[in-house]
């Protein structure tokens, strides 16, 4: 029996139910799969990751604790790997990152990976962020574009980020909505421009909805958090 955890790098439990059984749905018959979330200051709370980074140390707290307790493997489940490479020297399992993950399936592939992301971050500081791991990955040639995908339309003012009144509906009809009317433009738009043949659907918010819209983008999409599981359950079963 594999255990894998599934590390929601947020102070909120909001999607851990749908995380359960959608990765539980879609993981091996001997792979179980745990989500826990960490614990942030008031002020860091909501269902996004905070823009202020200081919940690394609370990751790798959790990362640690799963090893103790004799989990096979850790997903940090965002779209950045917020504290990865920090995790993976801390310990001796697999700790995985849904970017890691989805550009070395690219790679394997022999794909170059085009990736969106929701605005809703600062994004020249998202952009940075990901090719500086990319980079200690060492998958940075892999990788094209980085675009990103409006989460409001005109009029929307509603905040995403540390907004703890929307309910697990309410943020899977936003990001449902928006992958279809937003992100499939977008990425329709970058395969036109770009020698990419892969795309990762950069946001475990969009995890277990890729299936809706692939049939519509000429590429190799990627689930963030399905290619995430694959990935991790190969990496437990390289035990040493």
């Amino acid at each position: 029996m594999t255990r894998i955890r599934y590390i929601e790098p947020v102070d909120s439990n909001l999607h851990e139910q749908s995380r359960k059984d959608l990765m539980n749905k879609i993981s091996s018959p001997n792979t179980t799969i745990e989500v826990c979330n960490i614990r942030l200051p008031k002020e860091l709370s909501g269902p996004m990751l905070p823009t202020v980074p200081l919940y690394i140390n609370e990751i790798i707290s959790e990362v640690l604790k799963a090893e103790r307790e004799e989990c096979d493997a850790v997903i940090i489940g965002c779209c950045s790997d917020p504290g990865l490479p920090e995790a993976q020297r801390a310990t001796n399992i697999p700790v995985i990152g849904p970017l890691q993950a989805a550009a070395a399936t690219a790679a394997g592939r022999g794909l170059r990976l085009g990736i969106l992301c929701p605005d809703e971050h600062a994004w020249k500081t998202t952009a940075n962020w990901l090719r500086s791991n990319l980079r200690y990955y060492g998958l940075d040639s892999m990788v094209g574009p980085i675009r990103f995908v409006p989460m409001r339309s005109p009029g929307e003012t509603a905040e995403l980020i540390g907004n703890t009144n929307l309910n697990a509906e309410d943020m899977d009809n936003i990001f449902r909505k928006k992958l279809h009317e937003n992100a499939v433009p977008v990425a329709k738009k970058l395969l036109e421009e770009d020698e990419s043949k892969a795309v990762l659907f950069g946001c475990t918010l969009w995890g277990g909805m890729i299936h809706e819209i692939q049939d519509d983008i000429e590429a190799l999409c990627l689930d963030p958090i399905i290619t995430a599981v694959h990935f991790a359950e190969y990496q437990a079963s390289l035990r040493f």
